[in-house]
């Protein structure tokens, strides 16, 4: 405590003009939680808001203080997706870093006199705007999200649930059956794109994002990329009911095994889940303990692949992909989890493990992580400097919000 009210008096004495807060995860660096076990939380980068960017630079030029305030856990952070080492590789300049360690950031921003704060979570803002009643200040709350438009390129995907189950969506619109995901946002790699899109339209945080293939699509004789993936949920699929919030282009959702996900195809599906479940069966995946593999394998991939053109979703003219390089508005370094030379890949593994082994599992990775704390590690991006923050203060992960 008596170091935060240092650093606090020490940043009061030299604020410069208007004070200016961002969020960070999600508002300035795109990224998402990759595990939490308790001793430490690992975030995945998924791309920048360039805009937001250029509004810090902007705001330092005019002599504005400018601070990142986060709900992030500090004691939690690792090295390589630490806070200052992302602001470090980006050279992207602040004033301090505060953290509130799970909690809302509205008291923070009002002890800190913001006056423009910059958040993705509206659950933040609507926390902001509370506190404004009861303690009346003149602070300006925006989305960084309506900074940045969309572009023409499109993440789609499953979702498995811990039981081996996987999880599709029915549009609102043409009441087919999808597969959760939607257009990137400017600055967004396509992993990330994925992870927002699920989180807007179930309320579903996933982790463990894994890239399939990549299709040139064809849709109202518009060429569009669309990436394809495969991802995790820490539930089962008899938890889903109580967790799921369908956004208003959801009108339904279903959960079953391979045979049952086809099944329901069979009501009508977009060529995009079409093209996921035949990414699906051309990978090899350890799902033994889900299900066994189809004795007839060979004819549901013609069928999945080969259906044609789809009113609503294209599907005509599809070809895979091998150059996976992104349109002018890509972030530096598309790699989606991969080294930015291994754009492509082949197989995919996912084990199913019981809540028993994962508790053993952990308890061991505590010990060895006891061991090698000061390891350095490396992210898809080249590694990153190992640095501590000198501005201090409070946080846990940042909800990733919606557009």
């Amino acid at each position: 405590m008596k170091e935060l009210l240092d650093k606090m008096k020490k940043l009061n004495e030299n604020k410069n003009g208007k004070v200016v807060t961002f969020d960070f995860d999600n508002t300035i660096i795109k990224s998402y939680e990759e595990s939490n076990d308790g001793d430490e939380t690992i975030y995945q980068f998924g791309g920048i808001n360039p805009q937001i960017i250029a509004r810090i630079k902007k705001f330092k030029q005019g002599g504005s203080t400018v601070l990142v305030v986060t709900s992030r856990t500090q004691a939690l952070e690792v090295p390589e997706s630490s806070i200052q080492n992302m602001l470090d590789k980006f050279k992207i300049k602040v004033d301090g870093v505060f953290y509130t360690n799970g909690e809302k950031k509205a008291r923070k921003l009002y002890e800190l006199g913001s006056s423009l704060h910059y958040d993705d979570d509206p659950a933040e803002r609507d926390a902001i705007k509370a506190y404004k009643k009861l303690h009346p200040s003149d602070i300006v709350v925006k989305n960084p999200d309506e900074l940045v438009k969309d572009i023409n390129e499109i993440s789609k995907g499953l979702v498995m649930t811990t039981d081996g189950k996987f999880i599709i969506a029915q549009r609102s619109d043409s009441l087919e059956w999808d597969a959760p995901g939607g257009h990137l946002m400017q600055g967004e790699e396509a992993n990330f794109a994925f992870y927002r899109e699920v989180l807007e339209e179930l309320s579903l945080k996933i982790k463990k994002v894994q890239y399939m293939s990549t299709l040139n699509t064809t849709w109202k004789k518009k060429d569009k990329l669309v990436h394809y993936f495969i991802a995790q949920v820490p539930h089962s699929s008899d938890q889903l009911d109580g967790i799921i919030q369908l956004q208003w282009e959801v009108s339904d959702y279903f959960c079953g095994d391979l045979e049952e996900v086809e099944e329901k195809m069979g009501e009508g599906a977009t060529q995009n889940l079409k093209n996921t479940m035949g990414f699906l069966n051309e990978t090899d995946l350890i799902l033994e303990r889900a299900w066994p593999h189809s004795n007839n394998h060979s004819t549901k991939k013609r069928r999945l692949v080969a259906s044609g053109e789809n009113k609503h979703t294209g599907g005509g003219d599809t070809e895979n992909v091998e150059d996976h390089s992104r349109s002018d508005n890509a972030p530096v370094g598309y790699g989606v989890f991969e080294e930015n030379n291994e754009k492509k890949i082949k197989k995919i593994k996912i084990s199913i493990v019981s809540d028993l082994d994962e508790k053993k599992k952990k308890r061991k990775k505590r010990k060895k992580r006891k061991k090698r704390r000061t390891v350095g590690r490396s992210w898809p991006y080249g590694d990153w400097n190992i640095g501590s923050l000198g501005d201090s203060g409070d946080g846990g992960g940042d909800g990733g919000g919606g557009e």
